[in-house]
């Protein structure tokens, strides 16, 4: 399996073999964490995401959007949000905030 060493700037050498179910729940989580930011994965890493459908089972990502996007591509069920978790805020809100611009009176057509 190719490993996208650009996932892994905390680390000097990246993994050479995602050994573990622990191993692939980490770079599961770089993977949505990039794609959260639209940098998306190649078609061999996607492939391999597809395979692994115990590990996005066993370690749910409920507040990433490219978490919830996979499981939707590969035909698998959605996963709960847990009571209590907050929304996630798109990012266009802040962004609004940060530009000082009130909220949008077209908003509610989306």
């Amino acid at each position: 399996m190719y490993i996208d060493a650009s996932l892994y700037p905390d680390l000097d050498m990246p993994p050479a073999r995602l050994e573990t179910a622990g191993d692939k729940a980490d770079y599961l989580h770089r993977v949505c964490s990039a794609m959260d930011f639209q940098i998306l994965p190649d078609c061999a890493t996607m492939e391999e995401l597809a395979t692994w459908k115990d590990i996005f089972d066993q370690f749910p990502l409920p507040a990433s959007a490219a978490y919830r996007a996979l499981r939707s591509m590969f035909g698998w069920e959605p996963v709960k949000i847990p009571p209590g978790m907050p929304a996630v805020r798109p990012p266009y809100l802040a962004l609004d905030a940060a530009e000082g611009r009130g909220p949008d009176p077209c908003e509610s057509m989306i």
